[in-house]
């Protein structure tokens, strides 16, 4: 009974203080351009312990986390009963989730592009540039 409680007191604390860093005007510029830099990284561990973690539950769940894109978050917040992780997740991701986001389109955007060229090419591979 009191696990939820908790994990709520968890997330409220944990995403008030991302939230503060992230959107308050509080932290530098360059200090922000970490959030961009590292978040992406943090996203991509919790998508490695929710896949672990549905893994565990069933092997099912974890070839969904492995093979569909943002199923692992879907598991962790509508499936899943682990309460602390949830709350510890989402409350990273309140201030991560904006700039991750962000780096991911790019990044697949670059991707993107260099297959529409290889293919427009003939099979010549050539990545973009920057």
């Amino acid at each position: 009974m009191y696990r939820p409680v908790l994990s709520w007191i968890v997330f409220v604390l944990i995403g008030g203080a991302m939230g503060y860093l992230r959107y308050g005007n509080y932290l530098p510029p360059d200090q922000l351009a970490l959030f961009a830099k590292y978040g992406p990284w943090i996203v991509i561990a919790i998508h490695v312990i929710v896949t672990l973690m549905a893994f565990s539950d069933t092997v099912f769940q974890g070839i969904l986390c492995l093979l569909i894109p943002f199923y692992s978050f879907y598991y962790l917040f509508f499936v899943s009963d682990a309460f602390m992780i949830r709350a510890v997740a989402a409350g990273l991701l309140v201030g991560i989730a904006q700039d991750s986001i962000l780096v991911f389109q790019r990044e697949a955007n670059r991707i993107i592009t260099a297959v529409n060229q290889w293919i427009s090419a003939g099979g010549e591979w050539r990545l973009p540039e920057k």
